[in-house]
């Protein structure tokens, strides 16, 4: 994984925990914005590895989108939409959810993590 993004992550797992045990709304929702946050980086750095430049979440969704990652595209806005959006903004969550929704990081994370290690390997000149 991504450094940032991983350590974004433990961190949001860290404050999950917390938050199941206190029960406290408003870490829950930090909780999904650092995950949310992480998702959004990694796609950044997918892009940048491919040689695109964004500014926004559109202009992510839609660059996945062109460059055939349409699995990854749907990930992305279903994470913006349910981490950002839901609970972060409008606090409609519980920690189940966020919980579920963290698996799912998990996975986008996994992936563009491999998809940048083929990118770096492809630059990378032939050693015979």
């Amino acid at each position: 994984m991504f450094s940032v993004e991983e350590i974004l992550l433990d961190a949001s797992m860290m404050e999950l925990m917390e938050s199941k045990r206190s029960g406290d709304m408003m870490r829950l929702r930090d909780v999904a914005e650092k995950a949310w946050l992480a998702v959004s980086r990694a796609v950044e750095a997918l892009l940048v590895a491919l040689g695109v430049e964004v500014r926004s979440y559109r202009e992510k969704r839609d660059w996945l989108r062109k460059l055939g990652y349409e699995a990854l595209r749907d990930g992305f806005a279903a994470r913006e939409k349910f981490l950002h959006i839901d609970c972060f903004y409008d606090g409609i969550c519980d920690a189940e959810f966020v919980e579920y929704e963290i698996s799912k990081v998990e996975e986008i994370l996994r992936f563009v993590d491999e998809e940048t290690k083929k990118l770096r390997t492809r630059e990378q000149p032939s050693k015979l």
